[in-house]
């Protein structure tokens, strides 16, 4: 009777620990898969530039921000939100801006390749890039741009430097800003923007270049 009593006791621990194994199990699964999907999510999560103060908060002109980076006030805005397929890449010009920027002086010595002045004006062009197609390409998002017709840059120009030049991936998404100091502007009424050619691994021409006109204002 006493081996019997020992045996239901000892059945009941081992079932005992199988559950508690089994909901381990479904614990560390959930967890794990929590995490590939936060890890999914924050692909898209946008993260600020390290050398310019962050213009979200900024939605009209005469408004203005200071951070650690400096202070920066917004003269202009346009969003254009325009989209363009080239064989599977998306194209989305999203906003350009025209800002005036005061940075911080421990940011001083990055700036003087580009500017030799304590502050400045710039343009600035949201852009977003998404390939949906099942081949990795080169693209530039923007390889001349044209300010008010006078004014001309490439993006060697550009200062942000958020990697949104070169290969992208099947499936891949890249979003960000590319940045073009400027003299004085006190208005700014075109930009004219015109993308790289898209090139396959072979450096083969898949498609010609974008070219597209803002009309700041309008």
């Amino acid at each position: 009777m006493k081996r019997y009593f020992l045996l239901i006791i000892a059945i009941s621990i081992l079932s005992g620990c199988s559950i508690a194994k089994e909901e381990s199990s479904k614990e560390t699964k959930a967890a794990e898969t929590a995490g590939s999907q936060q890890l999914i999510e924050n692909q898209d999560v946008y993260v600020p530039n390290p050398q310019v103060t962050d213009d979200y908060a900024l939605k009209k002109a005469g408004d203005s921000i200071s951070d650690n980076k400096g202070e920066l006030t917004l003269k202009a805005v346009k969003d254009v939100n325009k989209t363009f397929n080239l064989d599977g890449i998306v194209y989305t010009i999203k906003d350009v801006k025209l800002l005036h920027f005061i940075p911080d002086y421990s940011l001083i010595d990055f700036y003087h390749p580009y500017t030799h002045e304590e502050e400045f004006d710039f343009v600035k062009i949201g852009v977003e890039l998404q390939n949906n197609s099942k081949e990795s390409y080169r693209f530039g998002p923007l390889a001349i741009v044209n300010i008010n017709d006078s004014i001309h840059k490439t993006w060697e120009d550009d200062f942000y430097l958020e990697e949104l030049h070169g290969e992208i991936l099947a499936g891949q998404k890249k979003q960000g800003n590319l940045g073009f100091i400027v003299d004085d502007l006190d208005n700014i009424d075109t930009v004219e923007i015109l993308s790289g050619e898209l090139v396959d691994q072979d450096k083969k021409k898949i498609a010609e270049p974008v070219k597209h006109v803002v009309s700041i204002g309008q």
